[in-house]
Order: C-alpha cells, then structure tokens, then sequence
C-alpha cells in the first residue's frame, strides 16, 4: 500500500496514518519479541554457565533472541494493514467502522463503485483528522521491552552486573531531565459511565475530540495553569460545549497553547415503524393490526416499545386514555434493533368512531429523558355512522380528525416540552412548524363557524358598539372568540420555537372551547346597528394613570458571518499598525488567536487560523491570515443590488442612444 499510487486527497490521507500506524506496531512488537527472547534465553545461559561454557551459553542466547525475535516480529497477522486499520478504530470509536471499510476499498476497489469510494475516502479522512500514529500506538511499551532485554543481556554477561548501577543512574537521569524541560502535557479522557469506553491519555494533543459528558483531566508541570475559554482556571472539566482550553506556562514571558476542544453530543435514537406506516380507517374493532418496528443508536439501545393513545368522544370533550402495547424485540446488535408486535382492537375496547394514535419510542443507554425518541405518529380509526371504510385503504387526509381537535394540540406541545432538550435543533423546528400547521386548521375551523374574524384593529373598533348593545352578549360566542384568541397566541410561540409559550395559551383554549360547548350551544348571528356618540361624554375620562410610552424594539440577531467579520476588522488594523513600523504585541496575537478558535472550535479553518496567529510577528504573516479567513466574511453578507452600483453617466448616454437607434430601425 503506497500513498503516492492513490489519485484521492483523503485517500492519501488514510494511507499515510495506516502506514505510520503499521510501522510503529511493527516496531512494538520487534521490542517486545527482543525482550521474551531475552528472557527466554535466561535459564540456557545460566545453566551453561555453571559448567563454564561461557561461548556457547553467548550463542545459543544470540540465537534464541534472534528465532524469537523474527518469527514474532515477521507474525503476518500482526503486520496486516487490516490490524493497523482496527487498532485506529480502537484508538476513536467515533470512526464507526469507517476506517476499516476504507483500507478494505484500498487493497481491492473493484468491490465499490468510484463515487461511493470517495464519499468512505472522505468520511474516514474527517473521523481521522487530528490523529497521530503516536496516538494509536504509544511507544512507551516499546522502550519499556528494549530496556527489559538490555537489563537481562547486561546481567548475564560477565561485565554487565558492574555496570547495572551506573545505567539505571543514567536512565534515571534522562527520564527526569526532559520531562521537566519539554513541558509535557497529559490529557486523561474519561467517557460518560453509561458508553462502556475505556479511558484515553493523551499526549500534548494538538486538538481534543470527546463525547458529551465526557471527563477531561489535565496532568501538567508544577506552576502551569489550564483554563477553558475565558472561564477560570481549573483542571477538570465535564465536556458539555465545543470550545478551547489554554495552556498558560508560568511568568510573565511564559508562552500559551491552544488546544481546540470538539465535543460531539450522544444522538437520540433513531425509530421508525416500517409496517403499515400509514393512517387505518377500519370498518369495526374485532382485527389485530400487525406492526414492525426498527430502532437504531450511535452507542446502544437501552429499550424500545409501542406505545398508544385511546381517542373517544366528540367536539372538546375528548378522553384520552394511554397505554403501552407489548411486543417482540429482535436485538441484531447492541446498535440495531427490530421489533414486532400487534394492536389487538378488540381488547382495547374501541365503538364506533373512536381512535387509536400509536407510535414506537426507543430509549439509549443515557440516564433520564436525554435518550428518549420516538417514530412517526399514526393512528387507526373505527368507522362511525355514515363512514364507509374498505380494507387495506388508507384514511384520506381530509379525515385526520385527531389533527382537528385543540385538545390534541395540547398533548403534542405537553410531549415536544418533556423531550425537546434532548432533540437536535432542527428537528425541534420541524415539529413546532408542524403543530403550528395543525394549530392553524383548528383555528380557521372555529372562524368558520363564526362566520369570519376580524383581523383589522380599526373595523373591529367600529363594530364594537355591538357589543355594548348586547347584540353579541351571547356566552358561546364570546368563549369561543377567547380561544380563537389564545389560538393566536399558541401560533406565535411555535412560531417562535417557544413551546414554554405556546403551552399556557392552548390549554386556555381549550378551557374556552369546553364552556362554550358545555353551557351555551347555540350561536346567535345578528346585523349591525350604529350608535350615536355622546358628546356629553367627550374628556371625561380618569388621567391620573396617564404616562409616556415608548416602543421597546428587540435586538436583533447578528447575521451569520458576523464574528468572522468583526475578526477581519481587527487583523485589518493590526497590520495597518505594521506597514506603518509599529511592532505587534505577542500578547494581542495570543488574544487574536483566542478568539479565533472562539468562532468555532470544531472547524479546521479556524484551528488554523489560531494556529498561525502567535507566530504572525510579520506584516507577511498577516496578511497571510487575512486571505485565508477572507471567505469566511462573505457569509451571511447582502448581495449587491443596483442601487448600489450606481450607472456612469457615460453608460447612461451611451444606452441612451443605443435605444434611439433601436427606435429608427422600428419605424423604418
């Protein structure tokens, strides 16, 4: 395997760590094979020794290390890049097997087409960068064996034992002199209890990348300070957001490193029912519905169910009665799961009319509702009076009644709530868009009803002498006005992606919706009659709580690109101070590079750009920087508009005449 034969970057890339990573195991295991050939060899020396045949007790030592030392070196299971390419995947579990693919497409691509070996080129060069072969395989065992074996040949050879004192003085020498020189700093990885993982020590890493509520412990020289970010100083730390640490050395003079940390959250578990995946409208409740459900997770499932929801009654007096359906569960690994089971609507008790919303929920190994997910929600639906439903069919969307009822609406905000924390931001989006979606259709439902609703502030104002006539004192209609209101509300804070407040209105609504249902069912529908004013009335109001008002306008969000910007702004000034012989400040461009890494950790071009920064003592240097970080700024920038390129009076004219020629061809 040749890394100048392989036409892909990232295959190259690959190629390179798994050859780095062959060699040093070769390495390691030539070292350790010296050192049992070395004691193995011990009792013949010694025993040709007290018959005083000290050349052949020399020669057949020699020739026991050497046998032992080729035949475990040259082990072909041992060199095999497939062994280089598991170790890697031991070194970071994050690879998910990628890594092993990849070498597999290397020694034979015939068995991939070339786009989807690029795209496994691709992905196992991402789950590897930052890696060392020092990393995956430390040497430290390596020198440890060569020491063991030099320690045996050295006692048994006739000179060896005068000299043991003076060479374990000498080691002992070299291992406390550099130590203390090169500032070595060590990284204990602890990862979270529940994933199983063994514990990692890193070594002066050039970057950190952990899971989520993974422990990190820092091991560095006496007088040597650790920080994360801009907050205090401190050697432990529980892993939560992506950032940066800071090495900061002793004295004024002491150098600072920057070790970008890159924290990648536990993903809740994927869930899906495959079978029948699609909403029933059954003509009667005697049939078992059979169910297939999948579950998959990053680390490991910890249970998976299906759950129901039992629907019946009419209008807003809903109940709802949930349980849990037991099924047959098919653990294919401790990452993919199936299962199967059956809704029996018999023995759920279900009339005419009523519904039954189930879905799958898996739960990961995560303590708490971190972990929870659930599949797609779908119900079946016994045929009521004047419903005709045909087996196999599936319900038609206009019959989605569990969508149409406020009642609903609520459940699903109280659900979103208890588990949006552990949800990606997007999907947290995508659900209060579609609730918000629902929300709407209830409402429109209920203006309709009421013959139309007034979005105009000032026709609303007009009519509202009806009101004080008592035309419309009418109590159903006055409750259901209420919740058409709260409704708007409930819209406003799924806009918002606030379900903290959209929560309170909804169940308003509903509260609304069941007294005017209850008391009052009948709506009276009545003309409008204009009042005349008062002027008797006119300035007779209270002023006393009369005050100023002034609007509060919300801050608004930075664009996107913003950071990156300001960031450009500031190097832009610091190498106008250096063409103009001002020398630049060692700790500014530390402070630059702090806040570089600070825009985002995780991204190579800013490690990057906070890698060069300390050294940027040169107007060359900077100005390097500035072009490498100049496309980052253009993110999130207005496009340009012609309003802001105004036309040359010169293009003007000569358009101008350009259009008078056009005329006299036309008239010709």
């Amino acid at each position: 395997m040749r890394h100048d034969r392989v036409e892909s970057e990232d295959a190259r890339a690959v190629v390179r760590l798994i050859i780095a990573v062959s060699r040093r195991r070769t390495f390691l295991r030539a070292a350790v094979a010296l050192a049992i050939g070395s004691v193995a060899s011990a009792p013949i020396v010694a025993a040709a020794s007290l018959f005083h045949w000290q050349q052949s007790a020399q020669a057949l030592l020699a020739g026991g290390v050497v046998a032992i030392t080729v035949v475990m070196a040259l082990s072909s299971q041992w060199r095999t890049y497939r062994a280089s390419a598991l170790s890697i995947e031991r070194a970071r579990p994050s690879c998910l097997n990628v890594l092993v693919t990849a070498e597999e497409l290397l020694r034979q691509p015939d068995r991939a087409s070339p786009i989807m070996r690029d795209r496994v080129y691709a992905t196992a060069a991402r789950a590897v960068v930052g890696l060392r072969a020092s990393e995956v395989v430390p040497l430290g065992r390596a020198f440890g064996a060569v020491a063991c074996a030099a320690a045996v040949t050295l006692l048994l050879s006739p000179t060896g034992r005068t000299g043991v004192q003076q060479l374990s003085e000498t080691v002992t020498t070299r291992l406390d002199g550099p130590v203390a020189e090169t500032g070595l700093v060590r990284v204990i990885v602890s990862p979270p209890p529940y994933t199983g993982q063994a514990t990692l020590e890193l070594r002066n890493p050039d970057r950190i990348d952990v899971l989520e509520g993974s422990r990190l412990r820092f091991a560095v020289p006496s007088g040597w300070r650790v920080r994360f970010g801009t907050g205090a100083h401190s050697t432990e730390l529980i892993a939560r957001d992506s950032g940066y640490f800071v090495v900061e050395e002793p004295g004024e003079g002491g150098g600072r490193r920057l070790i970008p940390l890159s924290v990648s959250p536990d993903q809740t578990p994927s869930v899906r029912i495959d079978a029948p995946a699609k909403d029933l409208l059954v003509p009667q409740g005697g049939r078992t519905i059979p169910i297939a459900i999948s579950a998959s997770d990053d680390l490991g499932l910890e249970t998976l169910e299906l759950r129901y929801t039992k629907v019946s009654g009419t209008g807003e007096q809903f109940e709802f009665v949930e349980g849990t359906v037991p099924v047959r569960v098919e653990r294919r690994s401790g990452r993919v799961w199936r299962a199967d089971g059956g809704l029996a609507l018999a023995s759920l008790k279900l009339g005419p009319g009523d519904s039954l919303v189930y879905r799958a929920v898996a739960r990961d190994q995560r303590p708490g509702d971190a972990g929870l997910a659930a599949s797609d929600t779908y119900f079946v639906e016994i045929a009521g009076p004047g419903q005709v439903a045909l087996e196999g069919v599936e319900m038609p969307p206009a019959l989605e009644r569990y969508a149409m009822s406020q009642q609903m609406i609520v459940m699903k905000l109280e659900r979103l709530r208890a588990r949006e924390a552990g949800m990606p931001g997007a999907a947290v989006v995508e659900e209060t868009a579609s609730i918000s979606a629902e929300q709407r259709t209830v409402r429109a439902n209920f203006v309709f009803l009421l013959g139309g609703h007034v979005d105009d502030e000032e026709v609303e104002a007009e009519q509202s002498h009806e009101i004080q006539e008592g035309r419309l004192e009418n109590t159903a209609r006055k409750d259901i006005n209420s919740a058409i209101s709260q409704m708007t509300r409930v819209e406003q804070g799924l806009s918002a992606v606030n379900t903290s407040a959209a929560l309170p209105p909804a169940r308003a609504a509903v509260e609304s919706l069941q007294r005017a249902f209850g008391r009052s069912r009948y709506l009276l529908r009545s003309l409008a009659a204009r009042s005349r004013l008062d002027p008797a009335r006119r300035l007779t109001g209270d002023l006393s709580d009369a005050a100023d008002w002034r609007r509060i306008v919300p801050a608004a969000e930075a664009r996107h690109g913003e950071a990156a910007r300001q960031m450009l702004d500031r190097l832009l000034r610091l190498a106008e101070g250096m063409a103009s012989g001002r020398p630049s400040d060692p700790a500014d461009l530390h402070g630059l590079a702090e806040a570089a890494l600070a825009i985002d950790p995780g991204s190579p071009l800013w490690r990057e750009v906070a890698r060069k920064l300390p050294d940027a003592n040169r107007l060359s240097a900077v100005q390097e920087v500035i072009a490498l970080m100049s496309p980052e700024t253009l993110r999130g920038a207005l496009p340009r508009t012609p309003l802001s390129q105004p036309e040359s009076p010169i293009r003007r004219a000569l358009d101008a005449e350009r259009r008078k020629v056009k005329d006299a061809e036309r008239r010709k």
